[in-house]
């Protein structure tokens, strides 16, 4: 997993080498401290993390370096499947890029999986195949990237979209704002989790009757009494 914050997400009194090694420990493999140097220098050298940073301790890294170190971490022991928390919300843009296109690289060169959580359309839109809208921890819509942002259906994934901005200012977009409050994630109540905040909710059945996952067209799932 690589996780949101780059910085208390490693332990401060490891150094790269102890972290990435951390891992082989936990797992039992590469018995020899040998084998692990070399796994390490390999790891490395493949997020693009200088071999002087080897015995470097986080504090002496910048953000960007850190979350290579996550990422380093996460690839080690060559999973098939990895979970980003928000693993760029913390890093400036230009850093953001170059994790973003670092992530791209690997995903290619080891085929991995990546279940990323992100709150950043644009991000969203540049790294996933398909995407699936939550609200109040539950999945609400899900399609591939190229739907979701040309023909959303649920309101929710509706009034998102329209949040975006746009650099084209002869383009006037309607620009939908949610009102009313969300509901507790403890104990939501019956009924659809957004009714209190939807303008298209249809009574009585949208307030009594929490919608079910549908899908509406091929590969593409939404849970809304409307469609």
């Amino acid at each position: 997993m690589v996780f949101q914050d780059p910085f208390s997400s490693l332990n401060p009194r490891m150094s790269v080498s102890d972290l990435i090694k951390e891992s082989f420990d936990i797992h039992k493999v590469y018995k020899k401290e040998k084998d692990r140097d070399e796994r390490v220098s390999e790891i490395m050298e493949v997020v693009g993390l200088s071999p002087r940073l080897v015995n470097s301790y986080p504090h002496e890294l910048d953000g960007g370096r850190r979350q290579r170190v996550g990422i380093a971490r996460a690839i080690a022991l060559n999973p098939k499947c990895i979970v980003l928390d928000e693993p760029v919300s913390a890093l400036d843009v230009s850093v953001q890029a170059q994790i973003l296109n670092l992530l791209d690289r690997l995903q290619d060169e080891f085929k991995l999986t990546y279940l990323f959580i992100a709150h950043d359309l644009s991000v969203v839109k540049h790294v996933s195949d398909r995407i699936a809208v939550m609200y109040v921890g539950k999945m609400v819509e899900l399609t591939d990237y190229k739907t979701i942002f040309k023909e959303p259906l649920h309101p929710y994934s509706r009034a998102l979209i329209s949040a975006i901005p746009t650099p084209n200012l002869k383009k006037k977009e309607e620009r939908i704002i949610l009102e009313g409050d969300v509901p507790s994630p403890i104990n939501p109540g019956p009924g659809c989790r957004f009714y209190p905040r939807c303008r298209d909710r249809i009574d009585p059945v949208c307030k009594e009757t929490e919608p079910e996952m549908r899908e509406v067209k091929p590969g593409h799932f939404v849970a809304c009494h409307r469609e």
